[in-house]
Order: C-alpha cells, then sequence, then structure tokens
C-alpha cells in the first residue's frame, strides 16, 4: 500500500475509532512503526491528526468534539462497562462521579435505591433523578462549560474539601503504564483528581480504546486505583497493564 492509500486508511480509521496506535496501524498495513510515524507526522503538520503516545488522535478529539459526539465512540462498550460498574452501588452507598459520556451511561444504570452523589454535572444529576427520587443528588457549582456539559474551576473543587465518599467514579482520556491515568483537558482533570482524593474506592471506567493513550494531565498512578472496570477487547497495552495490574481489572460482560 503506498504513502496516499495509508493516510487514507488512517484517517478512516480515526474517523471510525477516534484514535489509533503506531503498533496497531504497523500490524495492519505490514509496514514498520517508523514508516507509520512518519505518515502521522506528515497529518499531524496538515492538521488533520494530533499525535500522542504511542499512536495518534483526531484534532477533535483533543478538544474532546461536541458532546454527542463523544455519546457515539465505543458506545457499546461504554455500556457495559457503565452497567458493570453500577452493580456496584449498594443502598446507602456515597458517589463522587465525575462529568463525562462514560459516566453519564453509568448514571442511567445504578440501582433504585438509596444513595447519595456528588457529581459537577447536571446531565448526570438529571439522569439519576429522573428515575429515581430515593436517591439524594447533590451538584456541585462552578463556572459553567457548555463543551463538557458540566460546572468547572477552583470553586468545584473547593466545594469537595470536606466530602468524603464511599466510592469515585471517573472516566478517563487514557491509561498507560509508564505515564498512569490521564485525562484529555486539564479543568476536567483537577475536578477528577480530586475526586479520585476523597473517595474511598477508586474506580476508573476505560474502554480498550484507552489503553496506551495519554492525556495533557495526570490523575493518579494506577497503584492508586483500586478497580479498572474495562471491557474485554484487547491491545498491546492493556496486555502490559494487564500483566501489572491483573489484580484492579474488571471485564464487563
Amino acid at each position: 500500500m503506498n504513502q496516499i492509500k495509508r493516510k487514507q486508511f488512517i484517517l478512516e480509521k480515526l474517523d471510525s475509532l477516534g484514535e489509533v496506535s503506531v503498533i496497531g496501524l504497523s500490524e495492519e498495513l505490514g509496514v514498520t512503526s517508523e514508516t507509520i510515524r512518519r505518515d502521522l507526522s506528515y497529518l499531524e503538520k496538515s492538521g488533520e491528526v494530533t499525535k500522542v503516545h504511542g499512536g495518534a488522535i483526531k484534532v477533535q478529539n483533543i478538544q474532546e468534539g461536541s458532546f454527542a459526539q463523544r455519546m457515539d465512540l465505543n458506545r457499546q462498550e461504554k455500556m457495559l462497562i457503565g452497567q458493570y460498574a453500577a452493580s456496584l452501588v449498594t443502598e446507602n452507598d456515597s458517589l463522587f462521579i465525575d462529568s463525562c459520556t462514560t459516566t453519564l451511561i453509568f448514571a442511567s444504570f445504578l440501582p433504585l435505591v438509596k444513595f447519595t452523589v456528588f457529581t459537577n454535572s447536571s446531565l448526570i444529576a438529571d439522569q439519576i433523578k429522573s428515575k429515581n427520587n430515593m436517591a439524594a443528588v447533590h451538584v456541585l457549582g462552578g463556572e459553567y462549560n457548555h463543551t463538557y456539559k458540566a460546572n468547572l474551576g477552583i470553586q468545584t473543587i473547593e466545594q469537595m474539601n470536606d466530602i468524603h465518599t464511599d466510592f469515585t467514579f471517573v472516566g478517563v482520556g487514557g491509561i498507560d503504564s509508564d505515564f498512569g491515568v490521564m485525562v484529555k483537558n486539564l479543568d476536567e482533570g483537577r475536578i477528577a483528581k480530586k475526586m479520585l482524593a476523597m473517595g474511598r474506592q477508586k474506580v476508573i471506567l476505560c474502554d480498550t480504546s484507552k489503553f496506551g493513550q495519554s492525556g495533557l494531565m495526570k490523575i493518579s498512578d494506577i497503584n492508586d486505583i483500586d478497580i479498572i472496570v474495562t471491557d474485554k477487547k484487547k491491545n498491546m497495552h492493556k496486555q502490559a497493564i494487564e500483566a501489572l495490574y491483573s489484580d484492579k481489572i474488571i471485564y464487563a460482560n
């Protein structure tokens, strides 16, 4: 396959998945990793992709795209992950839930029992209260960000100073054996990092595409996470993390 066809293949893959890895493309196209890196560098210079550790993502994804676009990305995997993660919650538990598409799906599966939620997402608050009047839902205030459908900023963080919950559930932009657990937006990252610090059980919701990806901000070491809920798909980065942290990983059926 010549260079033009390779680049078209890469762009089509990005349209479908949102992100690609050098190793995966090298295996699929039967070329060296160096060839793929050159292709990605060319596409980055033309403004069509953004290179990240081990691969590349679409330019819109580094800005997180629209909320609707992110909801559709890997939706089936998010549904499985959200449903399993929700089964961890029992009556009278208290939860932090951060604002992302995976946690919004997770919120839709929460059991119809009494529990307490603290979230910076009005969408998540609505999702829970529309189904469950027994749940006590607290929306953390702050500056509203339309792109992320969430309240962000120092006011949001300060409101969590004296709150300690049984669980924290967060979605991530990437998880890497070298760099840890990461997100792609600094404002969201500060919120997620604080929530993890204040929760006793720290739960990451992470589909396979996020393994091997990095981001702008590290929110935790993998070792400090209690549970990583993911799907059963495989990639090489995920297998490396599985080898080191198999006791933390739960596969959603």
